[in-house]
């Protein structure tokens, strides 16, 4: 299911071709009026042979835009993270 996430649902941010991804989006209020919600994902990659995992929370969502969510937000800073894990630890 969180290989779903990654190629058609919320998380497709984090997508890495020729690389399977997993991943889950988040987003959490804060609970305090008109302040932006935290967006969070979760990855780890190969998905079918993970070799890392990564966390990426974005507090206060960081964008000054509407669209503070974990796809949005936080994917493609995993998605980076990956690539770069990836790419020097082959």
């Amino acid at each position: 299911m969180m290989e779903d996430v990654v190629n058609s649902g919320t998380g497709t941010g984090a997508q890495i071709d020729g690389v399977e991804v997993a991943g889950k989006t988040g987003t959490a209020e804060t609970g305090v009026e008109g302040e932006a919600p935290h967006a969070w994902f979760i990855a780890f990659a190969p998905a079918t042979a993970p070799r890392y995992a990564v966390s990426v929370i974005v507090e206060g969502g960081n964008t000054g835009g509407t669209d503070v969510t974990g796809g949005a937000v936080a994917a493609p800073i995993a998605r980076d993270m990956l690539q770069n894990l990836l790419a020097t630890n082959p």
